[in-house]
């Protein structure tokens, strides 16, 4: 029997913290995947997070898995500056290097909110999604099996893509959104990779 999903959305978010995140794409193979943080992209199949610590920190802060704050408006990092989150012009879910704001022309900057899915099987639960704040009224959560070439090797087996513009790959999985689980952390680690 197939539950029934009724999804209400609105834009408030919870309070600051720090999450992990999880997909929720109900009756497919990556619903409940743990997303992690490598080569500036969100990837399924990882064993972990791609993080650097120079030598003269010290001591380097314990890697906590990829966290993120609230409304994905950043990854909880300490490095000094921090790490944005973006969307690229072809959809890519990406975050900045270290020490750098340099966000590629065309990317989307927020866009995220808060979604309620309401089930007659499940509890009701509340997802991030995604909608372009360009005008172009595009949006949505997507896992595409479109993994980059330097990943091979990693386990990855998808990359998290939001609905843009400029979004056209096939072959994707749309999720109903992402899962904010909560971290009891301040931050994942010194920066991802």
């Amino acid at each position: 029997m197939r539950c029934l999903l009724i999804v209400l959305a609105y834009s408030a978010l919870a309070s600051a913290t720090t999450y992990f995140l999880t997909v929720f794409a109900p009756d497919t193979n990556i619903d409940g995947a743990l997303l992690n943080a490598a080569g500036q992209g969100f990837y399924s199949g990882t064993s972990g997070p791609a993080t650097y610590c120079p030598e003269n920190v010290k001591p380097c802060p314990e890697v906590q898995g990829t966290l993120v704050y609230e409304g994905l408006a950043g990854m909880a990092v300490v490095v000094p500056g921090g790490q944005s989150i973006y969307v690229d012009p072809s959809g890519k879910v990406q975050y900045t290097l270290a020490h750098s704001a340099y966000i590629p022309a065309g990317s989307i900057v927020g866009g995220w909110f808060n979604k309620t899915v309401l089930s007659d099987c499940d509890p009701t639960r509340t997802v991030l999604d995604f909608l372009s704040t360009d005008g172009s009224n595009k949006g949505g959560v997507r896992l595409c099996p479109d993994v980059e070439s330097f990943m091979a090797g990693t386990g990855a087996s998808y990359q998290l893509y939001a609905g843009t513009a400029g979004f056209n790959l096939d072959n994707c999985i749309d999720a109903v959104g992402l899962n904010l689980q909560q971290s009891t952390a301040d931050y994942g680690c010194w920066q991802y990779i």
